[in-house]
C-alpha cells in the first residue's frame, strides 16, 4: 500500500515538473521572439500609436512582482514621457512586499529601456492596499520615481546586475511610503 502512494506521489511531482518545464519553455520562446524584435528595432519603429501602446504595454505586463495597471505618454510625439503604473502584490515578509516592489520598478524602466524608444523621462509609481480601522480597504501609493533619458542610458545594460536597493540613489526623484521604509 505505502508503494502504492509512493508512486502516485512520484507521479504527481514527475507530472507538476513537466507542467513547469513548458511553461518555462513557452516564456523562452516569447523572450527570444521579444529579443528578435528589439534586435530589429521593431519597438522603436512602430509609428501606429495604438499599436505602440500595445507592443508597450505587454512588455510591461510581463513582470511578476506587481500588477500592471496603466503606461501613459505613448500618444504624444517623441522624445516620450512615459507614466507607469502597478499594484503592489504582497509577498510573504514585509521585507519581501518592499523588495518585490521595487524589483517592479526595476523591471520596468528596464523594459523601457529595451525597447529602444526614444525617452525623456520615465515615471513609475506602484500603489498597495491599506485598510484603515475601520476595516476598509483602499489604494495608495507607496512608491513614486522619475527617471531622465539620461539616467535609464546609464543603467547596465543588464538588469540582474543592478540591485534594486539603488533605486532611490539613481532615480532623479524617489519617494516611498514612510511604512515601506
Amino acid at each position: 500500500m505505502r508503494q502504492l502512494v509512493y508512486m502516485g506521489m512520484c507521479v504527481l511531482l514527475l507530472a507538476a515538473c513537466g507542467n513547469r518545464e513548458d511553461l518555462n519553455n513557452e516564456r523562452t520562446a516569447k523572450q527570444e521572439v521579444m529579443s528578435s524584435q528589439l534586435k530589429t528595432g521593431a519597438f522603436a519603429k512602430e509609428k501606429n500609436p495604438e499599436t505602440r501602446q500595445k507592443l508597450v504595454e505587454s512588455v510591461l505586463k510581463d513582470t511578476k512582482f506587481g500588477d500592471f495597471v496603466s503606461v501613459e505618454g505613448l500618444d504624444t510625439k517623441e522624445p516620450y514621457s512615459l507614466e507607469i503604473e502597478y499594484k503592489g502584490k504582497e509577498n510573504l515578509s514585509e521585507k519581501m512586499t518592499i523588495k518585490s516592489m521595487q524589483l517592479t520598478v526595476r523591471d520596468a524602466v528596464y523594459a523601457i529601456k529595451e525597447l529602444g524608444l526614444n525617452i525623456d523621462n520615465i515615471s513609475v509609481n506602484v500603489k498597495y492596499p491599506f485598510t484603515d480601522n475601520y476595516g476598509n480597504s483602499f489604494y495608495r501609493y507607496v512608491i513614486k520615481s522619475n527617471y531622465s533619458g539620461s539616467t535609464v542610458e546609464r543603467l547596465n545594460a543588464d538588469r540582474k546586475k543592478f540591485k534594486e536597493e539603488n533605486l532611490p540613489i539613481v532615480a532623479d526623484e524617489w519617494w516611498s511610503h514612510p511604512s515601506f521604509e
